[in-house]
Parts: C-alpha cells; sequence; structure tokens
C-alpha cells in the first residue's frame, strides 16, 4: 500500500513543474520545447494507477506514464491542468 492517500501527496512528494520560458519562443519546436508539463515521480505501477485515478477524480487528463531508472514518471500537459497541480501542491495542508 502506498504511504500517499492525496493528490496532493504525490505532488508534494516528489513532483516538479516545467513552463515555457518567454523568450525562447522564436526558436522553435526543433530546438525548444515550449509546453507546460508536470512530472509526478513514485516509485511503483500501483503508484501509478491509483495517481492517475486521483488525477482522472480531479479531471485531469494523465500523459503516458513511463519508466526512468527505477521510478515511474507521470506526466500532465497542458498549461491549464499544469496550473490547477501546482496550485493543489501549494496550498497549506
Amino acid at each position: 500500500m502506498s504511504e500517499f492517500n492525496t493528490l496532493a501527496e504525490y505532488l508534494r512528494a516528489n513532483s516538479y513543474a516545467r513552463m515555457p520560458d518567454e523568450t525562447r519562443q522564436e526558436e522553435g519546436w526543433g530546438s525548444y520545447k515550449k509546453g507546460h508539463e508536470l512530472r509526478i515521480v513514485v516509485k511503483t505501477q500501483d503508484d501509478v494507477k491509483r495517481l492517475r485515478k486521483l488525477l482522472q477524480d480531479a479531471q485531469v487528463k494523465p500523459g503516458k506514464a513511463y519508466r526512468k531508472a527505477r521510478q515511474w514518471v507521470q506526466p500532465v500537459y497542458g498549461k491549464q491542468a499544469v496550473q490547477q497541480l501546482v496550485a493543489l501542491k501549494a496550498k497549506k495542508r
């Protein structure tokens, strides 16, 4: 069983946001990736399943999870979704 029960707990444990750099917008897609992205890192596939369910319950569409080293990364794309989750992460407990 995971030590996390809520979406906010997953976000606070190990997540980070990637925001576009407005000064680099003219470089084009080939050299600069412009999108909003939040990456949530978890330890097991069970955590990925639980996290995806929590994201869907929050009406956030998760991207395709992938393995990185011995962990799993669950990305979320889109400006509105990323801003919503960053605000949830920042809320006081």
